[in-house]
C-alpha cells in the first residue's frame, strides 16, 4: 500500500507516521512545490510538484498515482483541499482514495461563518458571528454583544489576520484592514471577495484541540483530546492529552451530522463548564502529533480503514501526557525524483 501526502512541507512527523505503520509493506511518497520541504527527506520518494493553483496541478498528482500505484491520497494545506474534493473522481478512476471529505464539507469548515451556523443548527455553542459590519454594529447597539471582540477573515488558515478589538473605531479600522491583506492573500481563492471578514465574540477560556475520527464511509470511529498550554503562528506548541468523555457529546454529533471523511482538527474553547465550538479543519492538523504520542494513533486506524478492517475497533490513548514541539534541523538535499 503506497500512500501520498500532499502540500507537505514541514509534516515531517506524518510522514514517519506512515511509514512506522506501513513498516515496509509499501511506501510514503511526497510532494510539495518546494524541492528543500523540511519533510522531503523522510518520504520513501519525493517529487517536487507544479504550483498549487497552476492548470497542471492535478494532472501532476493524478499521475503520481497512476505511476506510483498510490493506494490513498492526502492533503496537509487548507488551500488545496477544495483542489482535491473536485476532482477526487480523477483519483478513484485510477485506482486512489481520496482520504477527503466531500466538496460541501469542506466549503463548511473553510468559511467560519458557516461553520458557526452548522454548530447552532446541531445545538453546539459557538461565538455570536456577524458576517459584516453593519450587521456587528447592530448588535453591538442592540446590547447582543459587547467588546471585546475578534475580526479575522471568514476564510482563514494558521491564525492570519487576526484582531481583537475594544471599541468602534478599532472595529472599522480592522475589519478594513483584514479586508484588504485577505484580499491580497492566496486566501482569497477560497472565498468571497465582497464579504471576507468575520467579527465575532470573543469567548475567553481554556482551549483545547479535539481529533474526531471518521471511517472512509463518514461513520464515527474515535475521538482524542489535548488541552492547549501555548500557541505558536496558529499552531499547538505545547498541550497535555486530556480525557474525552467530556467531550464525546459535542464530538458525536459533530461526527455524525458534518459526515467528514477521515480526521477533522477542532478547536474548542470551554468556559464556565460550556463548549464552544470555534472551528473545523477536515484534515490532520498541526497538534495530532500530541495525540499521536498518547497513543490514538489514527494513522494506523486510516490505513485499517483503507484495509478494509476498522470494524469494532476504538481510539484508545493514555491522559496526562504532556508534550511541547521543539526545534529540529532536517536535511533539504533530498533526493528529487521525476514524474
Amino acid at each position: 500500500m503506497n500512500v501520498l501526502l500532499t502540500c507537505v512541507g514541514r509534516r515531517r512527523y506524518l510522514v514517519e507516521y506512515f511509514k512506522s505503520e506501513l513498516d515496509g509493506s509499501g511506501l510514503v511518497l511526497g510532494v510539495d512545490m518546494h524541492a528543500g520541504a523540511p519533510a522531503a527527506s523522510a518520504c520513501d520518494r519525493f517529487l517536487v510538484a507544479p504550483a498549487l493553483y497552476a492548470d497542471d496541478y492535478i494532472d501532476f498528482l493524478v499521475d503520481v498515482c497512476r505511476t506510483h500505484q498510490v493506494s490513498a491520497i492526502l492533503s496537509l494545506n487548507d488551500l488545496e483541499l477544495p483542489l482535491l474534493a473536485a476532482h477526487a473522481h480523477r483519483f478513484r478512476e485510477v485506482g486512489t482514495t481520496p482520504v477527503i471529505s466531500s466538496e460541501e464539507v469542506i466549503h463548511l469548515c473553510a468559511d467560519k461563518f458557516l461553520t458557526a451556523q452548522f454548530a447552532e443548527s446541531i445545538g453546539v455553542s459557538t461565538p455570536r458571528s456577524y458576517a459584516t459590519l453593519e450587521s456587528a454594529e447592530h448588535a453591538i447597539a442592540s446590547g447582543a454583544v459587547s467588546f471585546p471582540l475578534v475580526v479575522k477573515p471568514r476564510w482563514g488558515s494558521a491564525s492570519f489576520g487576526i484582531f481583537f478589538v475594544e471599541n468602534l473605531e478599532e472595529l472599522c479600522f480592522a475589519h478594513a484592514y483584514c479586508q484588504r491583506i485577505w484580499r491580497q492573500s492566496n486566501l482569497a481563492r477560497m472565498g468571497q471577495p465582497e464579504s471576507p471578514v468575520l467579527v465575532q465574540e470573543a469567548i475567553s477560556g481554556q482551549e483545547y484541540g479535539l481529533d474526531i475520527f471518521n471511517d472512509l464511509e463518514a461513520k464515527p470511529v474515535g475521538l482524542a483530546v489535548r488541552k492547549k498550554l501555548s500557541m505558536r503562528a496558529g499552531e499547538t506548541d505545547r498541550a497535555i492529552t486530556v480525557e474525552s468523555k467530556p467531550f464525546s457529546d459535542l464530538a458525536s454529533r459533530i461526527s455524525r451530522e458534518l459526515g467528514h471523511i477521515g480526521n477533522v482538527d477542532c478547536d474548542v474553547i470551554v468556559r464556565d463548564g460550556r463548549q464552544y465550538l470555534l472551528e473545523m479543519n477536515p484534515r490532520f492538523g498541526g497538534g495530532y502529533p500530541f495525540t499521536h504520542l498518547a497513543g490514538a494513533n489514527l494513522v494506523r486506524v486510516l490505513l485499517n480503514c483503507l484495509r478494509g478492517g476498522q470494524q469494532g475497533q476504538e481510539v484508545h490513548y493514555q491522559a496526562g501526557i504532556e508534550l511541547a514541539k521543539c526545534d529540529y534541523l532536517a536535511s533539504v538535499g533530498a533526493r528529487v525524483e521525476q514524474g
